[in-house]
């Protein structure tokens, strides 16, 4: 990354010029959607984005494989379509399945997003199919790059944080910085998040405490409780062979790092997936399910967690890695962090910032802390993070069942 910046404090000027939206959102990108209802029409929905991808053109491309429908799968894709990264959807069905493309494309309509939908079915197949996307998409592109932009200030963004591949550096450098990075986002009235909260094991009284009121205390010890017993049921936690190999010795010691991106933050609430913040500060991300603990319906990879955060409105997802990690996702830039300088030069092409000068006393956390906001401000004004660069869009929508209304006890 070349981009510099005189100031990189979170002054009261505006941070970029981002896309306006109907609703009243602010975007960092400027995005066509092309969801995809079932596995039967991935192909096409992939192969139209495709087309408008090797145009070096923003259109992604995400959706759910089962012919079934799942409230969280749902709630995932509508909180895409209204995502303010998003300008413009084009929902591709195929015919037999439970999602209908045109209740998802009229949501998208309701809340002043051009959509398209149609159902492979009834407009002759494969080749029918994708040359119809395109012309599609083609006319929203055209559309929306026409469209408004408007001042953002730091304290419009939601930024969220994840780690994964972590190491012995993690606690101590990357997940170090990024929590002194949302102290001062938050102190500077943003809003930001993690999940995880399975990483966060012996650490209840400390969550607890973060609370902001009693309600959220309650809220935070009942999450914890049901991701406890959730693991406790599935007979693991968190932390894998590589995370060994990388120096961390217990779960323990691994959740003591991860809860570390916090900083000296509150916790405002609560969040369950796909539910955007009330108001800014500090928020938990629920994924565990309330019901139906069983991991077919909940495991994906570090993408589908990143994905889970998006749902939830972020612009961008932190995302820290030990020992190393080369994916992205589609709707949002992951701009990668490490704080392991090895990890960092062999995988420099993928990863976006070092905090490795933290552990050599080179750097103080809020200097570096400093540095990755100025980054942050290059990326919000149309630098793409290496994940973009390369085209890596990953990320599984999978089943969840979770009550969205409230906060429950663990049912299992």
């Amino acid at each position: 990354m070349n981009c510099t910046e005189e100031e990189n404090a979170m002054e009261a000027k505006p941070i970029c010029q981002a896309w306006l939206r109907p609703d009243g959102g602010k975007g960092i990108r400027n995005k066509v959607l092309v969801l995809y209802t079932v596995e039967c029409s991935k192909h096409v929905a992939e192969s139209i984005a495709a087309h408008f991808q090797a145009q070096h053109r923003d259109v992604d491309v995400t959706g759910s494989l089962a012919c079934l429908d799942n409230q969280a799968v749902v709630q995932r894709m509508l909180a895409y379509c209204v995502h303010p990264n998003v300008g413009a959807v084009l929902i591709v069905g195929h015919g037999c399945e439970y999602i209908e493309p045109d209740r998802i494309r009229d949501f998208a309509r309701a809340h002043g997003r051009p959509a398209e939908a149609f159902y492979l079915q009834k407009v002759g197949g494969t080749e029918a199919g994708i040359a119809l996307g395109c012309r599609l998409v083609g006319e929203m592109l055209e559309k929306i790059e026409a469209g408004p932009r408007a001042p953002m200030y730091a304290h419009e963004l939601i930024i969220g944080a994840k780690c994964g591949g972590s190491d012995f550096t993690s606690g101590i450098a990357g997940n170090a910085v990024i929590g002194k990075f949302f102290e001062n986002l938050t102190a500077a009235g943003g809003t930001a998040m993690m999940e995880e909260v399975a990483e966060a094991v012996g650490l209840r009284g400390h969550l607890v405490s973060r609370a902001v009121n009693e309600d959220v205390a309650r809220d935070v010890a009942l999450t914890y409780d049901k991701t406890m017993e959730f693991c406790r049921r599935l007979g693991r936690y968190s932390i894998s062979p590589g995370n060994f190999v990388g120096g961390l010795t217990t779960i323990e010691e691994k959740s003591m790092g991860a809860v570390v991106k916090m900083g000296g933050c509150k916790i405002e609430g609560v969040l369950k997936i796909a539910q955007r913040p009330r108001y800014p500060g500090f928020w938990l991300l629920d994924v565990i399910p309330d019901d139906k603990p069983e991991p077919a319906f909940f495991f994906g990879g570090d993408a589908t967690g990143l994905l889970d955060q998006i749902a939830c409105g972020c612009h961008l997802v932190l995302f820290n890695t030990g020992r190393g990690h080369v994916g992205g996702t589609p709707v949002a830039p992951i701009l990668k962090l490490t704080g392991n300088q090895e990890t960092f030069d062999m995988l420099s092409h993928d990863i976006d910032f070092c905090a490795g000068s933290v552990l050599t006393g080179a750097e103080t956390k809020a200097e570096a802390a400093e540095r990755l906001w100025g980054l942050i401000r290059c990326i919000c004004n149309g630098e793409e993070v290496h994940a973009e660069r390369v085209g890596h869009r990953q990320g599984t929508l999978f089943f969840n069942y979770q009550d969205p209304r409230r906060v429950v006890p663990c049912r299992y």
